[in-house]
């Protein structure tokens, strides 16, 4: 009986470890800065186009 619970937390010990990498990797790579330089900028085109028609 003691074999079992010393393997039942080995077990969760290992779970928990992997949430918790896992966890802390995602954030890091949520946290990444994205260099300005690649991003470039939209407008919205109906937006204008509305605005055009109602000027003239």
């Amino acid at each position: 009986m003691k074999n079992l619970r010393k393997i039942i937390l080995l077990f969760l010990l290992i779970f928990l470890t992997g949430i918790i990498v896992t966890a802390v990797s995602i954030n890091t790579t949520l946290n990444k800065k994205v260099p300005s330089k690649n991003l470039k900028t939209k407008q919205d085109t109906l937006l204008l186009i509305e605005a055009n028609k109602k000027l003239a």
